[in-house]
């Protein structure tokens, strides 16, 4: 039986992703993308008690709020478009500089169980709008079945400063996660898995302009626990982002056994 394809990559046989006659994503994808971050403040021990338990070493107090749009992204070819918003921090460890998604939703169920279960991304499913204006001006929402979760309107000014996820160049680079597998028959966890990538990024120059930012409460998405103060926001595009095994660096970095 031919495997489908997804834009140019196609389901690898004996891949790993279940069941093997009837896989649910391909392990490959490219998409462009539209790109609004804001950088917030938040209080660094919110954010030290969600990563208690992941061994990762947080290097500021900044949290970036990214609202991202892939119009052409190839696991949602028969949907049109996917859309993200991470929630990210910047992080150290065992030599890495680079970040973790502490909240992550996403628009496309393919992308959210790719997401989770290929790299552990804390990833839920959304709603979504994402609108920009010939002016410049950028406006959306995010909502989790029907409850409203974030809202965002951003005006672009040129005499504003861009201000990044940290205050280090290069910006942290890549991406880690700690990917849990429940156990069966019983709570807990059978293993746990530290798992980095990183893709290459090009994006356009920031265009960095005024926000306003809006976030709702939720009892299973307490994203206002966090308090966020905003520091900056600024617009970017990428020409392609993905591209498949050969432009990705994809690493098991260690196995934790119970």
């Amino acid at each position: 039986m031919a495997m489908p394809m997804f834009g140019r990559f196609q389901m690898h046989p004996g891949g790993g992703v279940n069941p093997p006659y009837s896989p649910a994503f391909p392990l490959e994808w490219e998409t462009r993308m539209n790109v609004l971050e804001v950088v917030t403040q938040v209080e660094r021990e919110k954010v030290e008690s969600l990563l208690a338990d992941t061994g990762f070493s947080l290097v500021n107090d900044r949290v970036a709020f990214r609202f991202m749009l892939s119009p052409e992204h190839t696991l949602s070819l028969y949907r049109g478009r996917m859309f993200d918003l991470m929630v990210t921090v910047p992080v150290r460890y065992q030599g890495l500089f680079t970040q973790t998604h502490i909240y992550m939703y996403c628009s496309d169920p393919m992308g959210i169980v790719g997401g989770r279960e290929l790299f552990g991304y804390t990833k839920k499913d959304c709603d979504f709008e994402f609108f920009e204006v010939e002016d410049g001006r950028v406006t959306g929402s995010v909502a989790r079945r029907s409850i409203p979760l974030a809202a965002f309107s951003f005006q672009p000014d040129a005499n504003v400063p861009v201000v990044r996820l940290t205050d280090e160049e290069p910006q942290p680079g890549g991406e880690l996660h700690v990917r849990r597998l429940p156990d069966p028959d019983g709570v807990g966890v059978a293993y746990a898995d530290v798992v980095y990538r990183h893709t290459p990024i090009e994006y356009t120059d920031p265009i960095p302009g005024h926000v306003d930012l809006r976030l709702y409460p939720s009892e299973f998405d307490p994203l206002t626990d966090l308090e966020p103060k905003v520091l900056g926001a600024h617009f970017m595009k990428t020409p392609v982002y993905g591209g498949g095994f050969e432009v990705e660096d994809r690493r098991l970095i260690e196995r934790r056994l119970p």
